[in-house]
């Protein structure tokens, strides 16, 4: 009964990515990790704004992917997370029969979740990863171009502390400079110091996690001066769900959103 634990832990389809462990490049794995943690909390907590989830969701896009890919995955470098592609896409689709930031739009997204996981078992049990190959590079770019100048666009007036007006990424932005007078100092002023300390870390010290940095910052001096109490300028549209409200409930029934009944 003397099995060897390395050959039977290799043998199953689990912890590939990981086995075996090198010893000798232990600390820089540990190093890598930190790396990826400090590069992609900051960016999946963005990914949020763009789907129109609480920020919380954007953190277990992160934690989840990567503990589950850890165990089933088989590759050391492929980076498994949200991205900003399929946070716009889930975004159009979904605003159609939900209203965005309610507890039945928070539901339809983990829905979608499940069902795009079951299609990518599929892909894989039929080997479909070729099809990736007919995505254009050139037109992957300019998607994710418009998204981000779409996202930018859209907090333009929030780095202000102005309300959001204006329909259109062009109307937004315009809004935002025509009433640049009646700006928010004070979020102005912590604004610009985020984008200085991103720009400035990328630019000059690209070693630095600079979007880390401006998180954690931005999160002492919420902290300090007790920013989260203040009254925080209304905006248009529903209300955004608690972060309470994400997390899923055990129950013995399945009952479809009401846009998704109605769509029967």
């Amino acid at each position: 009964m003397g099995i060897d634990k390395h050959r039977s832990a290799q043998g199953l389809p689990l912890f590939r990515g990981l086995l075996p462990v090198d010893r000798s490049q232990l600390s820089g794995d540990i190093v890598a990790g930190i790396t990826l943690a400090a590069l992609g909390i900051p960016e999946v907590m963005g990914y949020t704004k763009i789907s129109g989830t609480p920020v919380v969701t954007g953190l277990y896009t992160l934690l989840l992917p990567v503990i589950v890919f850890a165990v089933i995955g088989g590759s050391r470098h492929l980076v498994v997370a949200a991205d900003s592609a399929t946070a716009a896409i889930l975004a159009s689709m979904l605003v159609l029969v939900a209203a965005v930031g309610t507890p039945e739009y928070v539901g339809l997204t983990s829905l979608v979740a499940l069902i795009v996981a079951g299609l990518l078992l599929v892909a894989r049990i039929f080997k479909l990863g070729f099809l990736a190959d007919f995505l254009s590079r050139s037109a992957l770019i300019g998607f994710l171009t418009g998204v981000g100048i779409q996202v930018a666009g859209g907090d333009l007036a929030g780095m202000m502390g102005l309300p959001k007006e204006g329909h259109g990424v062009v109307a937004e932005i315009a809004s935002a400079f025509a009433r640049m007078g009646s700006a928010h100092l004070g979020t102005l002023a912590i604004s610009a110091t985020v984008l200085v300390v991103i720009v400035g870390c990328t630019r000059f010290a690209p070693r630095i996690p600079g979007a880390l940095l401006a998180v954690i910052g931005a999160i002492i001096v919420s902290a300090s001066f007790d920013l989260s109490s203040r009254r925080a300028p209304r905006r248009r549209g529903p209300t955004r769900c608690a972060t309470r409200s994400v997390l899923p409930r055990t129950s013995t029934s399945w009952v479809l959103p009401a846009p998704m009944q109605r769509l029967r």
